[in-house]
């Protein structure tokens, strides 16, 4: 037993020694910081996409009970009776329930959602019936990077009445300098999935729609749920987009396709269809024209360079990794470019 306590002991101080020593490596202090920084941001990012995917979620909620109640306007209690089963049935308290369709009556357009705003945030910015006074504090609680618990003070202390007599409102749109390549990868990991060895590109979209709240993290963050297979009527022949998105930032729709083969020029015409009918058909004034994202298993650079020319700004081109790539394949590839 003795024994076994000594070589406890001695392990433990060789431990100590070894961190001591470490310490002492000279610029390894700010190695740990920036890792830890890293770290920190990466939490962040996770935490406000998983935020955002919640905002979203209950927004669609709260307009597919309003459409539900639209539907049986002869019955007066029909959106009551909704709540109150929907709160049993899925063991939600009926204020949140209350709270979803209020969202939604409030921002009755989903790209009026701020992504730098939390789901708690909303709960708050909704209880104020004024518009005005609403998009006050709302600029204000982004400009100024409020907290919920600030964002109440603030309200409580009345700010935009105290403004307002001064003539002093002021709500200043809320500048976001974004551009299209600082939004998108060259590299999307998508080993998440969990694919087997073969699988279609059926099987990838699926997998990818089952695990919308980590594509959305690996896609990075401001990026807001549209539709799945939206459908496009061109020249007579109906095509559907694989994924709509908008991105907060960038203020403009994201068309993704995925392809599960190598990059081809044909890729590129079909996304353009889609980038026109959008331009036509769901653009609005103030918004970016719409983006595309092919996202394919391999690309060669040279291939893709000449296949967008001018395109550059309008579609990115990206690939795809189901599995991370092991030690030995990142020192080749490390190789390869060092020749």
């Amino acid at each position: 037993m003795a024994q076994i306590q000594i070589r406890k002991l001695a392990k433990k101080e060789e431990g100590e020694k070894k961190v001591e020593e470490g310490l002492e490596l000279e610029g390894y202090t700010e190695i740990l910081q920036d890792i830890k920084s890293l770290l920190e941001k990466a939490r962040y990012r996770a935490y406000k996409a998983v935020d955002n995917l919640r905002v979203q979620t209950y927004w669609q909620i709260g307009d597919r009970i309003v459409r539900g109640e639209l539907q049986h306007q002869e019955r007066a209690d029909y959106g009551e009776r909704v709540i109150e089963n929907l709160s049993i049935d899925l063991d939600i308290q009926r204020r949140d329930i209350y709270r979803m369709v209020q969202l939604y009556r409030t921002y009755p357009i989903v790209t009026s959602l701020m992504s730098q705003l939390s789901w708690t945030h909303y709960t708050v910015l909704i209880t104020i019936t004024d518009n005005e006074k609403r998009r006050f504090y709302e600029a204000h609680t982004i400009q100024n990077a409020w907290s919920v618990r600030e964002l109440i003070r603030q309200i409580r202390s009345n700010l935009y009445e105290r403004m307002e007599i001064k003539g002093e409102v002021v709500i200043a749109p809320i500048t976001r300098i974004v551009e299209p390549e600082q939004v998108f990868k060259d590299t999307y990991n998508f080993d998440f999935l969990k694919l087997p060895e073969k699988y279609s590109e059926e099987d990838l979209k699926t997998a990818l729609l089952n695990k919308l709240e980590k594509f959305l993290q690996e896609l990075g963050s401001d990026f807001f749920i549209g539709r799945r297979e939206v459908p496009v009527l061109i020249g007579g022949n109906w095509d559907k987009v694989d994924q709509e998105l908008f991105h907060a930032g960038l203020l403009c729709y994201i068309l993704v396709e995925i392809k599960t083969e190598q990059f081809k020029h044909a890729h590129v015409s079909q996304m353009y269809s889609y980038l026109n009918w959008y331009k036509e058909h769901k653009w609005q004034e103030g918004q970016r024209q719409p983006i595309g994202l092919i996202v394919c298993r391999t690309k060669d650079e040279e291939t893709v360079h000449y296949a967008l020319g001018d395109l550059k700004k309008e579609i990115f081109v990206a690939e795809y990794e189901v599995k991370l790539p092991s030690e030995e394949e990142i020192k080749r590839r490390i190789e390869g470019l060092e020749e």
